[in-house]
């Protein structure tokens, strides 16, 4: 990480994946969110770990919103003692026409840790919601707010250095999330290498935004990245 040329910039994703609640390793009576299959279909996402031994997308539901500045500070306080470089970034989730505001979490080791990281997030103030009756499972629409370290290959086109195997490429105009599955559907469809997880998104840059796309395939290539930009841009109007 020590590359000068890496570019920090903070910005929004939006996807699309199945949410279920989970019911055990949480502080009692929270709501928690879990995302079992983040990639569907890509079983190695963490090829170095069978998939069932750790958490990877954990979504931590929050009593009401908070500020990036409340959440930011909170997460940079309990880094400096949990024992797991974990990553957290703010959200919304959209899941049977309710919104919540939650807090994303990658990188646990085991699910044994959350209940120490929610005790961590509480004792900074952060309160989540109770755990409803009935058990929350479906697909979910996901915001979040996130930094980003890219390093930038070729113009337009990037590779992130904290999450592996993921690219971005600009757009020129922004798509609302029905256009943009609309044209995923198209892209995958119409192409011999369609087994790739696609979200949408925006760079804040110099007092402006970068739309642009993200792209999850293992075995991410600059060959590749270069390939499904032209497959997008081909279908964006």
């Amino acid at each position: 990480m020590s590359n000068i040329n890496y570019i920090e910039h903070y910005g929004n994703l939006l996807k699309q994946e199945t949410l279920r609640t989970l019911e055990d390793k949480t502080w009692p009576n929270t709501f928690v969110l879990e995302a079992p299959e983040p990639f569907p279909g890509f079983f190695n996402y963490y090829s170095d770990h069978p998939v069932d031994s750790k958490p990877l997308y954990i979504y931590f539901v929050l009593k009401r919103l908070y500020t990036l500045e409340e959440i930011t500070r909170a997460t940079q306080n309990i880094q400096k003692y949990f024992e797991t470089e974990f990553n957290a970034t703010p959200g919304v989730v959209s899941i049977y026409n309710r919104q919540f505001h939650v807090i994303r979490v990658r990188h646990l080791d085991s699910f044994s840790q959350i209940s120490d990281l929610q005790a961590g997030y509480m004792d900074q103030g952060i309160q989540f919601k109770s755990r409803p009756n009935r058990k929350v499972e479906g697909p979910a629409v996901i915001r979040v707010k996130k930094f980003f370290i890219l390093d930038e290959q070729e113009k337009g086109l990037f590779f992130d250095m904290i999450e592996k195997d993921h690219g971005y490429f600009l757009i020129p105009k922004q798509l609302t999330w029905k256009h943009f599955e609309d044209i995923t559907r198209k892209v995958k469809f119409n192409w011999e290498k369609p087994f790739f997880d696609a979200a949408i998104g925006h760079f804040h840059v110099k007092f402006g935004i970068q739309d642009m796309i993200r792209i999850y395939y293992p075995e991410m290539s600059l060959e590749y990245l270069r390939e499904v930009r032209k497959k997008y841009l081909e279908r964006i109007k």
